[in-house]
C-alpha cells in the first residue's frame, strides 16, 4: 500500500469523524472523568456509530437500485442519523453545550454533501476532515493542527486518482462553506449560547 492510499485509509471520513467527536466528549468532560456519567455518554456515541455503519452497509442492499451518489449518499444518511442521535441525547440528558451544535454541524455538513455529491464529486475525505477541525478549533485553538489533515487528503485524494485536483479541493470549499455559514450564524460549539436550539 502507498503513502497515500495509507493516509486516505487512516484519515477515513468515518473514523476522523469519529476521533473528533470522542476529542470534542472529552474536552467537555475534562473536569470530571466519572465512570459511569462518561461510560453513558460514550454508549450513545458508540451506539450512534453503529446507527451510521448500518444504513451505510444496509441501504444499497435494502434498496437494490442504484441511486445517485452512491455509497456517499449512504454515509451521509448515517452520519445525518448518528448525530441527530447524538444531539437529541445530550439535550434530553442535558449532558453538555458542545456537542448539540457540533453534531447540528454535522448534520448540516451531510445533507450539504447530499445535495452537492450527485452533482460535483467533491471529496468526502477532505470535507468530513475539515468541518470537525474547525469546529473544534472554535471550542480551543489547541486543536488548531487537526486542519493540517485536510491538505494531506488533499494530496492523498490527487495522488490517489480518487478525486481530480478541483474535487479534491473542492472538499475544502464545501468544509470552509460550512464553517463560515456556522460562524455567520454563532452556530460553532463553544460560542455564546443565545437560547435558540440549534435542533
Amino acid at each position: 500500500m502507498s503513502v497515500a492510499d495509507t493516509v486516505a485509509t487512516v484519515f477515513a471520513p468515518e473514523l476522523f469523524v469519529l476521533l473528533a467527536t470522542l476529542l470534542l466528549l472529552g474536552y467537555e468532560r475534562r473536569g470530571d472523568l466519572a465512570a459511569k456519567p462518561l461510560a453513558a455518554r460514550l454508549g450513545v456515541v458508540a451506539g450512534a456509530w453503529v446507527v451510521a455503519f448500518a444504513v451505510y452497509q444496509g441501504g444499497p442492499e435494502l434498496l437494490g437500485t442504484a441511486i445517485p451518489g452512491g455509497d456517499d449518499f449512504f454515509a451521509a444518511v448515517g452520519l445525518i442519523a448518528a448525530f441527530a442521535g447524538i444531539a437529541l441525547a445530550w439535550r434530553r440528558f442535558e449532558w453538555g453545550s458542545l456537542l448539540p451544535p457540533y453534531a447540528a454541524l454535522l448534520v448540516a455538513t451531510s445533507l450539504l454533501h447530499l445535495v452537492v455529491v450527485p452533482l460535483w464529486d467533491a471529496s468526502s475525505h477532505v470535507i468530513y476532515a475539515a468541518v470537525p477541525a474547525g469546529a473544534l478549533t472554535a471550542v480551543d485553538r489547541r486543536f488548531a493542527p487537526l486542519f493540517l489533515v485536510a491538505p494531506l487528503l488533499i494530496w492523498s485524494r490527487i495522488a490517489t486518482d480518487a478525486h481530480t485536483v478541483d474535487e479534491a479541493v473542492g472538499g475544502l470549499v464545501v468544509a470552509a462553506a460550512v464553517l463560515g455559514s456556522a460562524l455567520a450564524l454563532g452556530r460553532l460549539p463553544g460560542e455564546e449560547d443565545d437560547g435558540v436550539d440549534p435542533l
